[in-house]
């Protein structure tokens, strides 16, 4: 037994040694593989085109569903930084809805165009949080603090994706509300 050869098994017999492909073995069938292919030898019938019908309406279906999402991103944040604009205009002129509405149109160029409700529409409340009429005085209806007035700033903008997926709003819609005082 201590006389055996590497190469010799437990039962005696010869085995082959197992040999790990160098790189030149792989780069010499390659070459053939070529020379072949080159010759005509190399029968591959239309397997890639079968292969590409199959992955193409995947990918295609990927990459659409992406730009879609990406342009849904992208006009929300728009249209959301729209409403923030008018809603800084509308600190400053409160009771000037076409200014508001001139001033969130030219802060971007909108395709389609951005539309709005009839009129802004402002609330009131005392500090304790409770809603008031804004022709109301929270001291006359004996409710603590002066009181605060809100406005409410509004847009909305058609979105068509490029594939119709189920979930996806056909208008988006914003909302900011400031303090006016």
């Amino acid at each position: 037994m201590c006389d055996r050869r590497a190469n010799q098994s437990s039962d005696g017999q010869h085995r082959r040694p197992r040999r790990v492909k160098s790189p030149m073995t792989i780069k010499r069938q390659l070459r053939r593989w070529r020379r072949a292919r080159a010759l005509g030898r190399v029968d591959c019938d239309g397997g890639v085109a079968a292969e590409f019908a199959v992955v193409a309406p995947a990918i295609i279906l990927i990459a659409a569903g992406i730009a879609d999402f990406g342009m849904l991103a992208t006009k929300s944040v728009a249209l959301a930084g729209t409403t923030r604009i008018g809603a800084e205009y509308a600190r400053l002129h409160p009771v000037d809805a076409t200014g508001i509405r001139n001033s969130m149109q030219s802060s971007m160029a909108f395709i389609p165009a951005l539309t709005f409700p009839a009129s802004f529409p402002q609330s009131c409340e005392c500090d304790d949080g409770m809603s008031i009429a804004c022709t109301e005085s929270c001291a006359a209806a004996g409710r603590p603090g002066p009181n605060r007035v809100f406005i409410r700033i509004g847009a909305s903008q058609a979105f068509t994706p490029l594939v119709p997926w189920p979930g996806i709003p056909a208008t988006l819609s914003a909302t900011t509300e400031v303090r006016l005082q």
